[in-house]
């Protein structure tokens, strides 16, 4: 910028709250801009040689005429973000906003600062005194509002009003209230979400986190998305699922069933097409259905910290350029990239790590290991002749999504939506999946001595206690095979409570004779998703090795996988000894699998212990 030309503004305030609680907050610019009372913005067509990265933006407003190309966004987690504007046309030449948030021992001092390039005379008196007291008011508000927020751990439709609905829509609310309640029975969180429906800004009804609001309820997480999936089908809220890039992780294709879903996909911010995955790349959202409350769906920034909130670090490094990040990261292994080099590196945040870091990039790329502190000292510089998008990342996904994987391993979600099956001949992957399987033990004696008619009773009987207790550990069951229960679940200890709690209904229940006892094999794992027979079926070795565990079994017992019996809260579940159980530890050979020797552990449900009276 030509200092002389420019114009500077600089507010300072002070806040109670840490920057990491003011962060989502204050980078979110979407939320910011609105609350000033900024048009909304839109794509534009400016130029044809636009660099990679950057965004051709202009408001969505007949009475403004500015575009701009927007640099990509810089910001440094959770002490600074920033962003430059290039205007085409209009009053600005050039705009630069940057947001300073410093820890001290009374919370955060804020600092928001605007550089400003004129473009023409115009810039009047006028904007220039709406920018010192009309919009630094408008901040100063936003910010202290935020700072509340914090403070009260509050989401920020906790401050709002009722807003307008629309028309006969408060009729159909109630009406679809009662019947909600009645169907769940979970009248708190009914009344939470027609409250938060009611409430809740726009930006925050575009892309509803059940699991978000369900830590904010203190409710538990299926039993929110419970709730939710039900407000579907009563008219509440209409779902639809997104698919993200794996690789930049923003969304690339919206479809209303996943039948829509047909790969490859295409990433236009990657340019280069990709595969979805169940576990993370499908992910369902849920918006209130119009009926209720019509969503404009606008826009004040298309590119903030919060569209990737996985990214911890991303700067704009032109060649030869040097820079020094402050950051404050999590216990972790992170991935660093750059925009225009082949390759990445891992990153491993521990307290053990080293202080000082510098990664220098050159021509051969990006590639390598280290070890960094918490709050590393990271010093980046773009030895290369290209522009650098610099982005330090989690590996992990964001725990707030509802993944395919989770909503389609809920009982109630394939009640409810039997119809949502993917299109024929699409297979998707399933990274980690439970799979359990059930028989029944010497079933073949029971159809022998009870009769058919008889055995077949106890078995439907035995397919209903099965039911309802993989639904109650949020599983869901798969199909039926014979006298035996296939049924998935998000993880290993969901899979053993349900078969532990089937096992000792059916002990007690005076319908079954001692003839009916239960068996199964748990195994957890990477697996493909079908549509087989119009449901999600799946399919590999994972699905395989379970089916084959259950021939191990013996009566009242459940055979689990090396992988099940390491799994943490599996390992929680048998230390507590909650259950009364015998374990002992095998080593077996599957068909199918016959170079490979498994080690499996058998637990096998013992009856309670007999109380004498005397």
């Amino acid at each position: 910028m030509n200092k002389e030309k420019v114009i500077h503004f600089k507010w300072d305030w002070q806040l109670s709250s840490t920057p990491e609680d003011l962060w989502y907050l204050a980078s979110d610019t979407n939320r910011l801009f609105k609350s000033i009372k900024l048009p909304s913005v839109q794509p534009a067509d400016i130029s044809y040689e636009v660099k990679k990265e950057h965004l051709q933006l202009s408001y969505d407003s007949i009475n403004y005429s500015d575009a701009w190309i927007e640099e990509p966004y810089e910001w440094e987690y959770p002490f600074r973000l920033g962003v430059k504007r290039n205007y085409k046309n209009g009053i600005y030449k050039e705009v630069q906003l940057q947001i300073d948030l410093f820890p001290n021992s009374s919370g955060t001092s804020l600092q928001y600062q605007v550089w400003i390039t004129p473009g023409n005379a115009l810039l009047s008196f006028f904007s220039i005194f709406k920018l010192k007291t009309l919009i630094r008011n408008r901040l100063k508000n936003y910010f202290k509002n935020c700072d509340e927020l914090c403070k009260k751990n509050w989401l920020p439709y906790n401050q709002e009003v009722e807003k307008k609905l629309a028309a006969g829509s408060q009729k159909r609310i109630e009406a679809i209230k009662n019947d909600l309640i009645e169907q769940t029975g979970k009248k708190d969180i009914v009344t939470e979400l027609i409250d938060f429906i009611k409430r809740a800004d726009e930006i925050d009804l575009q892309h509803i986190k059940p699991l978000k609001l369900a830590k904010q309820w203190h409710a538990k997480t299926n039993e929110v998305l419970q709730v939710f999936l039900h407000s579907v089908k009563a008219g509440l809220l209409n779902f639809n699922w997104n698919l993200s890039c794996p690789n930049c992780r923003k969304i690339q294709k919206t479809c209303k069933t996943l039948n829509e879903i047909h790969e490859p996909i295409y990433c236009s911010a990657c340019n280069e097409e990709f595969s979805v995955n169940f576990n993370r790349s499908v992910q369902l959202t849920f918006k209130p259905n119009p009926l209720i409350r019509k969503i404009s769906g606008r826009s004040y920034a298309l590119s903030h910290p919060q569209i990737t909130p996985h990214v911890v670090i991303q700067q704009y490094l032109k060649p030869g350029q040097r820079r020094y990040v402050k950051t404050q990261l999590e216990d972790g292994i992170y991935e660093l990239k750059a925009s225009n080099a082949e390759g990445k590196a891992t990153l491993s945040v521990s307290e053990n790590g080293q202080d000082t870091v510098r990664v220098r990039l050159t021509e051969l790329g990006i590639d390598g290991e280290a070890q960094i502190v918490n709050q590393p000292n990271l010093i980046l510089e773009n030895s290369t002749d290209k522009e650098q998008l610099f982005t330090i990342q989690k590996t992990t996904w964001d725990p707030e999504e509802v993944t395919a994987a989770h909503v389609t391993s809920l009982q109630v979600f394939r009640d409810l939506f039997s119809h949502e099956v993917l299109r024929k001949g699409e297979k998707i992957a399933v990274d980690q999946l439970t799979l359990m399987f059930t028989d029944l033990f010497n079933s073949t004696g029971m159809y022998q001595q009870d009769g058919d008619n008889h055995a077949v009773g106890r078995v439907i009987e035995h397919f209903d206690i099965l039911h309802d207790a993989v639904a109650k550990e949020g599983g869901a069951v798969v199909k039926t095979i014979g006298d035996s229960v296939m049924a998935v679940f998000s993880n290993p200890a969901q899979a053993f409570r349900a078969f532990a709690a089937a096992q000792k209904i059916i002990s007690k229940d005076k319908r079954f004779d001692k003839s009916l006892k239960l068996k199964a094999g748990i195994h957890h794992g990477s697996c493909v998703a079908v549509n087989l027979n119009s449901k999600i079926d799946y399919f590999g070795s994972t699905v395989n090795m379970a089916s084959r565990l259950v021939d191990y079994a013996d009566e009242n017992e459940a055979v689990i996988s090396e992988v099940v019996s390491a799994d943490m809260e599996m390992q929680k579940i048998l230390d507590e000894r909650k259950f009364r159980y015998t374990t002992k530890t095998n080593y077996v050979q599957f068909k199918g699998f016959d170079s490979q020797r498994f080690t499996v552990q058998h637990v096998r449900m013992e009856p309670p212990a007999l109380r004498l009276v005397i």
